[in-house]
């Protein structure tokens, strides 16, 4: 996805992953699929508007056609010949990738697009995002498999906060959005008094001066403990690595290692909590050299990190299969005969037996039947 033509001097252009491509496919046993999957306006407006799809498709035309050379959707965020493909590509393989891992055709995926989409707000384009690549991907996995994806979890560690993906969370009680960003800095976003419903939403704002290990520190103690809690079916990270000491639109001092850092403990975590089940997708990163070996150390760690343990695959299978159901374990051990009996009498089922017969009775309803 290179044939975004932003200016050569523009931060956001082609060479950023010409840079990057050679040197992976050389040193990682990947599998590196081009599918050529394209996003529907149903899948593209779970997220964004109708209006706005509208919008950003009339650009594509007006460009595409040659009726213009150039449309601005705001000051940073154009487009031009190549943009379409490049666009419309980047949120069809996220698509793709989540069809892969929820089928088990892969464990682990990496997506690597451009532009970027994390800045995305459902009805606008903004910091170099046309469509919010990541969360068409969450939203997808939570509608396309109700039964296995109930809750999901969004973490982000680009230097700029992922306004988009907070937005698509906020008010979303299955989603929760994680981020850690240099801050004050674009969108001006991402306090830590933002915390959403139920708190489904943390922000660790790092100022210019933070160390690596303050990064390293708000992920292990403050992040990934209530991400663990929420206990995610399957986790997102939008994959920025322009806190890299090199990158040219921020001040954070990372290095590599931290980037394998965080990758570490995040897929360890989705061992623990989702069956494996992890999917991060690229945003920033604005110098070609730092953003190529940061690539590399991500891809590393995720082929680093171990397969679950058949413990961890059997408890997410079972997490699966409660989810199923009409009424949790839980729920069921709580109630006593009459409420049982009132439950299935609506169900139109027998109502006569013991109460654990009944109990077992109900815990094999799907939750298809309510």
């Amino acid at each position: 996805m290179t044939s975004h033509p932003e200016r050569i001097y523009h931060p956001e252009c082609p060479d950023l992953l010409q840079e990057v491509m050679p040197s992976l496919s050389a040193e990682l046993d990947f599998r590196v699929l081009q599918p050529p999957r394209l996003p529907s306006d149903e899948e593209l407006t779970r997220i964004h508007t109708n209006d706005y799809v509208k919008t950003v498709r009339e650009a594509f035309k007006q460009v595409d056609e040659g009726e213009t050379s150039v449309v601005y959707l705001d000051s940073e965020t154009s487009v031009g010949p190549g943009t379409s493909d490049s666009v419309l590509r980047g949120a069809g393989v996220t698509l793709q990738a989540v069809e892969d891992v929820c089928e088990d055709r892969a464990l682990r995926a990496f997506v690597m697009v451009r532009p970027p989409g994390h800045h995305a707000e459902p009805h606008t384009a903004m910091g170099f995002c046309f469509f919010n690549n990541i969360m068409l991907g969450l939203a997808h996995a939570q509608a396309k498999y109700p039964d296995l994806i109930k809750r999901a979890a969004l973490l982000d560690f680009d230097v700029h906060h992922g306004n988009g993906g907070q937005t698509a969370c906020f008010k979303e009680p299955s989603r929760m959005f994680a981020s850690t960003h240099q801050s004050p800095l674009f969108p001006w976003k991402g306090l830590s008094e933002e915390t959403g419903v139920n708190f489904n939403v943390i922000n660790v704002p790092l100022s210019k001066d933070s160390s690596p290990q303050d990064f390293r520190e708000a992920w292990e103690n403050k992040i990934l403990p209530s991400v663990r809690d929420f206990d995610p079916d399957i986790i997102f990270v939008s994959a920025g690595f322009d806190a890299h000491e090199s990158d040219p639109l921020a001040s954070l001092r990372l290095m590599e290692s931290d980037f394998g850092f965080v990758t570490d403990k995040i897929a360890e975590l989705a061992n623990e909590v989702a069956g494996g089940r992890l999917i991060t997708v690229l945003e920033g990163g604005y110098d070609p050299q730092a953003l190529g070996n940061c690539v590399s150390e991500h891809l590393r760690s995720l082929s680093r990190t171990s397969l679950p343990s058949l413990e961890q695959r059997s408890r997410t299978s079972s997490k699966a299969v409660s989810a199923a159901m009409l009424f949790t374990q839980d729920e069921i051990t709580s109630m006593n005969k009459n409420e049982v009996r009132a439950h299935l009498a609506r169900l139109g089922m027998p109502t006569s037996g013991k109460l654990d017969v009944l109990k077992n009775r109900l815990a094999e309803v799907p939750a298809t039947a309510a």
